[in-house]
């Protein structure tokens, strides 16, 4: 019999797996769902993943795809026959449309030059949408691979491919780009969100646009000043609901409720000043309509008022969080089912079938139907608790704490971690990997964590979420001042030992903090921002900025300089370590370079690793060890932690 260890551990964490996109048949009988590795292998593209399928009412789930890279996208046809899916098996990086029937191998049905980006079954099954970005540059010869900066657009296109012949015809021409697209439930018009150009900060200027599939005329319904995704169409094709908010990126898209009349005409708000956010939409055959929420930190399942005239009833919220923010959270045609991947502190993701009663106070009630994580040793992790204190303006702010394992009474080391988006939320799921990895391994090795959720954050209500912008580094960093002042008021932090660090928008703010304070002992800043100006001139959202600063990115004087750490260098104190992928295209390696630099030259002890290949997430395994390892490490030797063995 094994021995059981005490303290956990990098690699511990980089062997869980992922569970999401979960997908119920139409009758309602079976899910299919990803299961995807955490990391990938040195120089591959993407991590491997499968397909899965498991009985709604119980049994072993079974692999059903083996592909050697990335299986992905399991879209089921309407008369739940054929599961279509996106596969990279013929070219790694390149996924293509793949059919799954029963008690067959799988078949390439569709080959686009730059593979695809969504898949979508037309209600009559004869059809499926996908979109696929133009193959641009791909013609280039050897010594002649210059490229246009911002010239050569790779416009995003719906596709028609016929499900029987694999024949396909292109719906959209122009310079038209589309992110997302849902069918109207009689098959003669598609719904998108488009955009004029196919850059990444063309997202920010998004519309939704009704496309008529005999014709491909395009028709504008919406153009909001605020983000919009997932459309869903009302059962009589009368109306479309929206998920808006400011964001500062797709899938980090958690905001208020809108419906759009499908004809054309003004949106409705469905959800204003209501404390959570939506996450995605479900409207299903008798009228109702359904949201996956992030309820304050909590996941929550609601049922919404498709009129506009009640208020939302929340079916059931927990403690847990879905796993990838709301993707893949799936329900039954007939409302009765709900399937997703659910995590915890202490509980790693698998997949989760839950039935929605009709009445009483559980309005769902859930059973697991995975266990591709049954050998993590879940007994190393650490619970969460909800913090509340208030900011300096009187604004209520929560947030969470982890105290550490086996490291006697308060008070303790206390590192704070800063969430990025800055729309995004530290919430009760488990997330093994950057920062996410930071919180137990920290716990472990006997630093207390706190996980602020300061104004900007998700989870409390789309005026919450938008109360930073125009603001960045301002309120929401008094915020988390304030919950570190009261950690160490109410005796859980040693305040001659803190610690702050964060990633993205957390990196910019851990910057920003040892700019504004000498209390933290250490700092860990990872793919941060520290130049606003290059930030803008360099990144491929900088359109973001714009929103999020209000201010003239080509200015002397507003936020681009007042709120950069860059130019507050001789004001640090703080020991500071450096993390950023080579290749990162939203903050760009050169920030890291900078503060580095400037850090040095004050006399300040800085460290940059920079890691190969990596974009603004770290994927490799070894460099996933890394970033756990390293950052542990710098807090743990800087706020004098003794090393557990």
């Amino acid at each position: 019999m094994m021995e059981a260890r005490a303290v956990l551990t990098a690699d511990d964490l980089l062997t869980l797996k992922s569970v999401n996109d979960a997908q119920i048949d139409p009758g309602g009988h079976r899910v299919a769902f990803v299961v995807a590795e955490g990391a990938v292998d040195y120089q591959e593209p993407s991590p491997r993943s499968r397909i899965w399928l498991v009985d709604v009412a119980g049994g072993e789930p079974r692999q059903v795809s083996q592909g050697p890279g990335t299986d992905d996208l399991p879209r089921w046809s309407p008369d739940g026959e054929t599961l279509a899916f996106r596969s990279d098996r013929k070219k790694r990086g390149t996924g293509q449309l793949y059919l799954l029937r029963p008690w067959a191998e799988p078949a390439l049905l569709r080959e686009f030059d730059a593979g695809i980006s969504a898949i979508a079954w037309a209600p009559d099954g004869r059809t499926i949408a996908v979109i696929a970005p133009d193959a641009v540059g791909r013609d280039r010869a050897e010594g002649h691979d210059w490229v246009l900066f911002e010239e050569e657009h790779a416009f995003g296109r719906i596709w028609l491919v016929d499900a029987a012949s694999g024949e396909a015809r292109c719906l959209t021409t122009g310079p038209l780009h589309v992110w997302e697209l849902a069918w109207s439930p009689d098959g003669s018009a598609i719904a998108a969100i488009v955009s004029d150009l196919p850059y990444a900060w063309s997202w920010y200027r998004s519309r939704l646009a009704r496309i008529d599939v005999a014709t491909g005329e395009v028709t504008t319904l919406c153009a909001p000043e605020r983000q919009i995704t997932g459309p869903t169409w009302s059962p009589d094709g009368r109306a479309i609901a929206l998920i808006t908010s400011t964001w500062s990126d797709p899938g980090m898209s958690g905001g208020d409720v809108v419906v759009v009349p499908a004809a054309g005409g003004a949106a409705q708000p469905l959800t204003a000043e209501e404390p959570r956010s939506y996450l995605s939409l479900h409207w299903v055959a008798d009228g109702r309509l359904f949201a996956a929420a992030l309820e304050r930190n909590r996941a929550a399942i609601c049922l919404l008022d498709p009129t506009g005239g009640g208020r939302t009833r929340t079916l059931w919220a927990g403690e847990k969080f879905f796993n990838v923010y709301g993707t893949g959270v799936a329900i039954s045609a007939d409302g009765r089912l709900v399937a997703t991947g659910i995590s915890a502190p202490t509980e790693p993701v698998e997949l989760w079938v839950g039935r929605i009663a009709d009445q009483g106070p559980e309005g769902v009630q859930w059973e697991r139907r995975s266990a591709v994580n049954a050998e993590f040793p879940a007994d190393l992790l650490s619970p969460y608790e909800t913090l509340r204190w208030t900011a300096p303006d009187g604004m209520e702010i929560e947030g969470m704490l982890v105290r550490p394992r086996g490291a006697g009474n308060p008070p303790w080391p206390l590192v704070t971690l800063i969430h990025g988006g800055p729309t995004g939320s530290w919430a009760y799921g488990l997330r093994p990997s950057g920062p996410g990895g930071w919180i137990h391994l920290l716990a472990a090795r006997g630093c207390a964590v706190l996980l602020p959720n300061p104004r900007g954050s998700a989870g409390y209500g789309l005026a919450f979420a938008e109360a930073n912008i125009g603001d960045l580094g301002g309120g929401d960093l008094e915020d988390i001042l304030a919950g570190v002042d009261a950690c160490v008021r109410d005796g859980i932090a040693d305040p001659e030992r803190l610690g702050v660090g964060g990633w993205s928008y957390g990196g910019y703010l851990t910057c920003w903090a040892i700019t504004q304070t000498d209390r933290f002992r250490a700092a860990v800043a990872g793919a941060s921002i520290t130049n606003w100006y290059s930030f803008h001139g360099g990144t491929n959202i900088p359109r973001f900025d714009e929103i999020f600063l209000r201010a003239d990115p080509f200015a002397l004087d507003g936020l681009y300089a007042t709120r950069s750490p860059i130019f507050y260098v001789d004001r640090v104190r703080t020991p500071t370590l450096f993390l950023h992928g080579e290749q990162d295209p939203c903050c760009p390696v050169g920030q890291a370079y900078e503060m580095a630099r400037g850090l040095r030259a004050h006399g300040v002890e800085a460290r940059c690793v920079v890691y190969p290949r990596e974009p603004h997430g770290v994927r490799e395994r070894e460099h996933q060890r890394d970033v756990l390892e390293r950052a542990v490490d710098w807090f743990v030797e800087r706020l004098g932690v003794a090393r557990s063995s």
